[in-house]
């Protein structure tokens, strides 16, 4: 049986708690947030539940525009705001981490295409037979003939 939303908000304190779990995975759960703001507004949750509450939202709520949420509550919200304003930098600090862990997985990436192309091009200075250059590299033969007519290309 499914609760109507109205029946939800007159649960007292875990109406918040219930009317989140049951929006969570709404396709746009943003358009919820004036209704949890005015919850936390009613019911005074504590300072370590509006914690508990954001992490779960962020972490399970899939189309939850984190920008906009927390924007919408810290205007709302002003007995919240230090609290959610922390989230917000912890979001912000993990948001970092991962475009630097993507960044230097792309230079290491890079890195390595060049280092491969550099042994390629040395080994067919070489006279290296294709066979040994693929096992070497680690090239398939689709690369290896790639890699070479990209290396006529600039050559020209």
């Amino acid at each position: 049986m499914v609760i109507p939303d109205d029946e939800i908000k007159t649960h007292r304190k875990v109406a918040l708690l219930e009317y989140v779990q049951k929006h969570i995975h709404d396709k746009n759960i943003n358009i919820h947030v004036n209704n949890i703001a005015n919850l936390m507004g009613k019911f005074k949750p504590s300072k370590e539940d509006v914690q508990s509450l954001m992490h779960y939202l962020t972490q399970e709520g899939n189309t939850l525009d984190t920008g906009d949420f927390i924007s919408i509550l810290g205007q709302n919200m002003p007995r919240y705001q230090e609290g959610i304003m922390t989230i917000a930098e912890h979001w912000e600090q993990k948001g970092r981490q991962k475009g630097l862990q993507k960044g230097l997985q792309k230079g290491i990436q890079k890195g390595s295409s060049t280092r491969e192309r550099e042994i390629t091009r040395n080994l067919l200075a070489m006279k290296t037979d294709r066979s040994t250059i693929e096992q070497v590299t680690g090239l398939s033969c689709a690369e290896l003939n790639a890699l070479m007519n990209s290396m006529v290309k600039a050559s020209s």
